[in-house]
């Protein structure tokens, strides 16, 4: 689906910034790119909408692993950067399990801001439904931005009247949401300002203007769990690293979210910083992913 979507303005000096976390991103995807590993099957790509971001890539589960429900991967970036090449490697041990992935891009902000993300990424799980009509509902992970994301796009999906208050004609079917992985997401909107993100204040407001900067914030700047209520939640995965700036942020949602909802679950990886999710060599990364298929398998 096309809609108009109205760019943040930024100063000069803000839109050098994004340019340079993109140029760094663009590295990082580039060299992502040369890695070689053994997917299980052909990795295909496909556009789910009208804008050039708007693709998706699906990685086929492993022959004769058990049939899982599908999983769609959102990448991170601070909602300005990023790409999906630089998690496809990462993502297989999740195919290699038996999962579908769907791994996605999406258009960034501050060119396509909040709430277009969202809709979009509902446009793209829309597609899958389409797609793939006897996918009834998919499991959400993401990192980072991503992370925050799939945290949001659950509540959408458990309570889909508050897709209306994003788009009061969007009516496409949806695949249900059996759960959420969040990866160091940023969950609440200020407390990685306050931990010294690197340009947490430049992303933020990118995505959803200056009023998102504010204690209060705005409505239209409500962009975390934390931000606005809410009835259902599908069962959640919260983790972080310790030496994650974006701790606190995982810790003040896990707290608020476990006060009203059962299946949520926290883990803490002690020593590790941003990102150890792309670092497969680490002992804390082999923990994670065996963390991660434990929960889905529990759902």
């Amino acid at each position: 689906m096309t809609r108009p979507a109205h760019s943040q303005p930024l100063s000069f000096g803000q839109r050098i910034g994004v340019l340079a976390w993109r140029g760094l991103m663009g590295v990082g995807g580039v060299l992502s790119s040369l890695n070689k590993f053994d997917p299980p099957g052909p990795i295909t790509q496909h556009s789910y909408g009208s804008h050039p971001d708007e693709r998706i890539e699906f990685i086929p589960p492993r022959q004769g692993a058990p049939a899982r429900a599908p999983l769609v991967y959102i990448h991170g970036g601070g909602w300005i950067c990023g790409k999906k090449e630089m998690y496809t490697g990462e993502l297989l041990f999740l195919a290699e399990a038996g999962y579908p992935v769907f791994n996605v891009e999406y258009p960034l902000a501050p060119e396509r801001p909040h709430p277009h993300m969202l809709l979009s990424l509902l446009d793209a799980l829309a597609w899958i439904r389409a797609e793939h009509p006897e996918r009834g509902a998919v499991h959400l992970m993401g990192d980072s931005a991503g992370g925050n994301l799939v945290v949001m796009l659950g509540i959408l999906l458990a309570n889909p009247e508050k897709i209306r208050d994003l788009d009061a004609d969007f009516t496409a079917p949806l695949p249900l949401a059996q759960s959420v992985v969040s990866l160091y997401g940023v969950l609440d909107r200020l407390s990685w300002i306050e931990h010294g993100f690197p340009s947490a204040r430049l992303m933020l407001e990118c995505y959803a203007g200056p009023g998102a900067l504010e204690h209060e914030g705005h409505p239209e700047a409500a962009i975390t769990p934390m931000d606005f209520e809410f009835a259902e939640l599908p069962p959640t995965f919260l983790s972080v690293g310790s030496a994650d700036q974006l701790a606190e942020s995982s810790r003040l949602c896990a707290e608020h979210l476990q006060k009203r909802f059962e299946n949520v679950v926290y883990e803490v990886y002690e020593g590790e910083a941003h990102g150890f999710f792309n670092r497969a060599k680490r002992p804390a990364t082999q923990r994670l992913r065996a963390d991660i298929l434990a929960f889905l398998e529990r759902q």
